[in-house]
């Protein structure tokens, strides 16, 4: 199976009202980053989609919400879904780094 077959696959169990909401944030997403090309923001627009339509559910099931809070945070990671893959680059390259700005977020100092 051809990985746009796998895309596709996820999107066609999308009830429409979802797709919905990811489909707005996204965009909302992209334009949000006023000095971005037209290939930046298609790249923000793809990641916002992918992050959202992926991984809502596992990400649901993982903290413990609930089911209906589905819509709302595919939203989120629709909106934040480049920062996210940003984030993800970035901790690959330099795991122990983005460990310590985490733990600095969590702990409420920042950085």
């Amino acid at each position: 199976m051809e990985m746009t077959d796998v895309i596709l696959e996820i999107f066609y169990h999308l009830p429409f009202w979802k797709t919905a909401v990811i489909v707005a944030f996204a965009m909302v997403g992209a334009l949000m980053h006023k000095e971005a090309g037209f290939w930046q923001r298609v790249l923000t627009f793809s990641c916002g989609v992918l992050a959202a339509a992926v991984f809502t559910d596992p990400l649901l099931q993982l903290i413990g919400l609930q089911a209906e809070l589905d819509d709302p945070t595919a939203g989120v990671l629709a909106l934040s879904g480049r920062n996210i893959a940003a984030f993800v680059l970035v901790a690959s390259r330099d795991p122990v780094k983005a460990a310590r700005e985490v733990m600095g977020i969590i702990r409420g100092s920042g950085k």
